[in-house]
């Protein structure tokens, strides 16, 4: 019996249907080989990992004779391989996050193409390892290629087996104790569940018009009704307080700010709760606390707030619609401009200076209150896009790859763009100062960047662990001196507050009515910077799974612990 076995598996590798087979199943549990060594499981958790996927991969391929049909069949299960592998080319660790599917539904089509542009070594290992397959299986199916019953039988009788020990392993690894679950630690049955999540909330986002529309803040306005004032209201984007002169920064990347110190209040232990954009922008223009995201849905955002208040309001955006929750938030404004829906008139990558004509518009306008709210594309990759000619102050800036041996020219780029930031903010305040009213900025960043920072080589963003550089944000106030004349109180408690622990997505909300002067039963005084009862809390994290986590929990390694005392005592306590 041994004999024949050997026979028929030697004979059945020699023939086409053998090769097709082989090498799917190879390149459907790469991933799962791969995640073995990255995620820290143990032996039986590693075996579940492997055995139980390769029981029901071989049994999907042998499902019949027809194996062109078969291979085919498991194209879904390739792609999330294919995405697993590109991500642990990214980050070097985790499964595909309920995040991870929400940024491609959400980023559009321009971000994706600078990124893929750019991952040039992952996206030649995936397609070597699925499209040869794929286009085997067509041909094999086109010419009916077919694997025999006795090869049918035998696979079926082999995957069956694996499919058992891998169920045994299971077994094992949850009695072992500890935190294992089939659901969490077998790719793609994590993948999957992960995948069920992000539609739920894409459905709920897609409902938001109906589970918001009876919400209301309640709002009233606090300050004279007669005096003039302008509110800015600017979201950065992807930029790391780490890379701001304002902030400790050695190079002169806020020469303009700087010049500006005695009206603006830098927070420079400031921190977001979260790595990507689509959840930090909704948590710093709404009420909620992380704790409480999910109930994000059936909440408005800060600009009607200041609607009800009887604040003229406009949203001004250089970033492409999303379809996701802060389109809508923009979209309660009086006016919104998305820059990116006039392709005629600019260009897919107009940096943030094409925004200052429509700020200045809405600031010279005749309203006595006025609320601007802006949504920058800043920092985001690919770097060189973000700036101008006359922002390229630091060189080289152009990488001729990425990897921790084009640092320096990352960097440069990427410092470039908060010099280009630097001198957008500048001429937003210029046109506050030149109105005369009573106008203050605030300004805070969506989240921060990797950009090879350590010996992890860590780059970008929204990685499933956010790391220190990810995290920590440049947020700011700047207040006119005809403010500052009517609210010297407010202005002296933000200054008192400026080298506390803050977190953006939970005080921004709360500062931005604090400032303006609005009250509303959402407001949370010891949430605000500009609140005497502003309190400190613990660094928190919203997780992937909407979870308010501690940073131990959220997946912080000591070099974030390090990178975080060491960058917070610059300027701070």
């Amino acid at each position: 019996m041994k004999k024949f076995d050997a026979n028929i598996l030697r004979d059945f590798a020699r023939r086409p249907e053998g090769a097709l087979a082989s090498m799917t199943l190879f390149g459907l549990l790469l991933p799962n080989l791969i995640l073995c060594f990255t995620e820290g499981m143990s032996v039986f958790g590693c075996l579940a990992n492997v055995l139980l996927p390769a029981g029901l991969y071989i049994l999907l391929i042998a499902g019949s004779r027809n194996i062109g049909r078969n291979v085919l069949l498991s194209f879904p299960f390739m792609f999330l391989g294919a995405f697993q592998i590109v991500l642990l080319g990214l980050y070097g660790h985790d499964i595909i996050a309920v995040d991870m599917f929400l940024n491609v539904a959400t980023t559009n089509s321009s971000e994706v193409g600078e990124l893929l542009g750019n991952l040039a070594g992952s996206i030649a290992v995936v397609c070597i390892l699925y499209l040869p397959p794929l286009g085997y299986a067509i041909y094999l199916l086109c010419t009916g290629g077919r694997l025999s019953k006795t090869e049918t039988h035998a696979a079926r009788r082999g995957g069956s087996i694996f499919a058992v020990c891998g169920v045994a392993c299971v077994l094992i690894a949850t009695a072992s104790g500890g935190k294992y679950s089939p659901h969490d630690d077998i790719f793609p049955v994590n993948a999957l569940c992960n995948l069920a999540t992000a539609v739920d909330r894409d459905m709920k986002m897609k409902n938001y018009a109906e589970t918001s529309k009876d919400f209301t803040y309640g709002a009233t306005p606090r300050h004279n009704k007669d005096e003039r004032e302008v509110y800015v209201l600017v979201v950065g984007e992807t930029s790391r307080a780490g890379s701001w002169q304002l902030a400790g920064y050695k190079r002169q990347t806020n020469p303009k700010l700087w010049k500006r110190q005695d009206h603006i209040v830098m927070y420079d232990r400031a921190m977001s709760e979260s790595n990507t954009t689509h959840k930090s922008v909704p948590l710093l223009l709404s009420p909620l606390k992380s704790a409480a995201f999910d109930s994000i849905y059936s909440v408005k955002g800060i600009i009607s707030a200041f609607r009800e208040a009887g604040f003229a309001t406009a949203y001004i955006s250089n970033q492409q619609r999303s379809g996701g929750l802060i389109d809508f938030f923009g979209e309660e404004a009086d006016t919104c401009l998305f820059i990116k829906d006039y392709p005629e008139r600019f260009s897919q990558y107009a940096n943030d200076l094409v925004m200052n004509t429509p700020i200045d518009s809405a600031i010279a306008g005749a309203a006595r209150k006025q609320l601007i709210v802006v949504h920058c594309y800043g920092s985001h990759f690919d770097y060189t896009d973000r700036y101008d000619e006359s922002h390229r102050k630091f060189l080289p800036d152009h990488a001729e790859g990425i990897g921790a041996s084009y640092r320096q020219s990352l960097v440069n780029a990427y410092d470039n763009t908060i010099l280009m930031t630097d001198d957008f903010l500048d001429r937003v305040i210029r046109s506050l100062e030149k109105s005369g009213a009573r106008s203050a900025l605030l300004y805070a960043a969506d989240h921060g960047e990797d950009i090879f920072d350590d010996d992890r080589n860590l780059f970008l963003h929204a990685s499933p662990r956010p790391s220190f550089y990810q995290l920590h944000v440049p947020f700011f106030a700047w207040v006119s001196d005809e403010y500052e004349a009517a609210h010297p109180d407010v202005t002296r408690v933000m200054r008192r507050n400026r080298h506390k622990d803050i977190s953006t997505s939970a005080s921004y909300f709360h500062t931005a009515l604090d400032i303006a002067g609005i009250s509303t039963p959402e407001y949370d005084g010891t949430l605000s910077v500009a609140s005497p009862g502003f309190k400190e809390r613990p660094r928190t994290y919203l997780n992937d799974h909407n979870l308010q986590v501690n940073l131990n929990e959220a997946g912080f390694d000591p070099l974030d612990f390090r990178h975080m005392r060491r960058q917070l005592a610059i300027r701070g306590k």
